[in-house]
């Protein structure tokens, strides 16, 4: 009888031990769990962007930017760091080294080695690529269900920008729209819309078209 006890007893204790090695095991499953389920931080959610649009090497996008009560629709065609943008107001090409930029208006078109800000001022979802790089990344106090709203905000005061916001779509986080204030207070509202990825766009797009725009003023500021 006292070594039917003893036996009982270890089995109990051996039992307890499995017991509590599973529950340690369902402890550090959850753990690891809520910690891979941690809400992102807003320099996070730009980065998750700024990877969504760089999956795709060459893209292109329809767009729509409103500023001033006036609406335009647009396209843009990019492969690696080369973009064209082309809109009613005026196209942009830019080769991985000179920005040309056509007003239709006044029939010119200027040159020039750009900044960084000039490359975003013709292609606004560089916001979202060099989104981290000179700005600080803030969630926005404005809510929308299902997207991530972020404000952008320049470290430098010599940036001709108050504030960038990025909303971004939480699902898929390509970036639905892109607000940019000046420092006049003016803001242009740019919507995303379709987003093609390795579309077939031959290298000649990203070069100024001299042949289609001859007799056009060149203004060379390089």
């Amino acid at each position: 009888m006292i070594i039917t006890d003893i036996k009982t007893e270890i089995r109990m204790k051996t039992y307890g031990r499995i017991i509590l090695m599973a529950l340690a095991g369902m402890l550090a499953a959850v753990t690891a769990l809520s910690a891979s389920a941690a809400p992102l931080t807003a320099p996070e959610v730009v980065t998750k962007a700024a990877s969504a649009i760089s999956a795709g090497k060459v893209m292109e996008v329809s767009f729509t930017i409103s500023s001033g009560g006036h609406a335009s629709k647009g396209t843009l065609k990019a492969s690696g760091s080369k973009f064209a943008v082309s809109l009613p107001e005026g196209s942009s090409w830019y080769n991985g080294k000179h920005l040309y930029s056509y007003n239709p208006r006044t029939k010119e078109t200027t040159v020039v080695t750009p900044t960084a800000s000039e490359l975003a001022e013709s292609n606004p979802l560089l916001y979202v690529n060099g989104g981290l790089k000179g700005y600080t990344a803030v969630f926005s106090k404005t809510r929308i269900k299902g997207k991530y709203v972020v404000d952008l905000t320049p470290k430098s005061r010599k940036s001709t920008v108050r504030r960038v916001t990025l909303t971004i779509n939480a699902s898929t986080f390509i970036p639905e729209k892109i607000s940019v204030t000046g420092t006049s207070g003016q803001t242009a509202d740019v919507t995303v819309g379709a987003v093609r990825r390795n579309v077939k766009i031959v290298a000649s797009e990203f070069e100024y078209p001299t042949a289609k725009y001859r007799g056009v003023e060149l203004v060379d500021l390089r």
